[in-house]
């Protein structure tokens, strides 16, 4: 789903899109490196000085719960957050901190529902070392 959807989505919700609700998405939609709550709060802070963590927390809460994002829960201290909703992997660099979406084929999906289940959720995580950090171990 796209920026504009999701905007759609909220106004034909009756959702009221304030600036900074407005601003986190935006935020969020350009955005591949799955940023925690802290980190969006810094980012949109800058642009709106006046918002509170209370209010970037209730609206990470807000769009995972009407579907517009994704928690991801990669590491076992913070949630990070994802505009991509459709099934993928992630994978994170045990180094340097990277994560990364992966794109996955949607076979056992496909078997799931063959066999009359409903998916809600796919969540696979994938941990090793990304290949800039391989990389700068060949140098030693």
């Amino acid at each position: 789903m796209s920026m504009d959807q999701k905007l759609v989505h909220l106004k034909k919700s009756g959702a009221n899109l304030t600036m900074q609700r407005q601003a986190l998405l935006e935020y969020l939609q350009g955005c591949d490196c799955h940023p925690t709550a802290e980190d969006l709060y810094r980012v949109v802070r800058m642009t709106y000085p006046s918002i509170s963590r209370a209010t970037v927390y209730n609206n990470l809460d807000f769009f995972k719960k009407r579907g517009l994002i994704r928690e991801i829960t990669i590491e076992r201290d913070k949630a990070r957050y994802d505009p991509n909703i459709e099934p993928h992997c992630h994978f994170l660099c045990r180094q340097c901190g990277q994560i990364c979406d992966v794109d996955i084929e949607p076979y056992p999906l496909v078997a799931l529902r063959g066999l009359g289940h409903t998916v809600e959720e796919l969540k696979v995580y994938i941990f090793g070392t990304c290949s800039t950090c391989v990389g700068e171990g060949d140098d030693a």
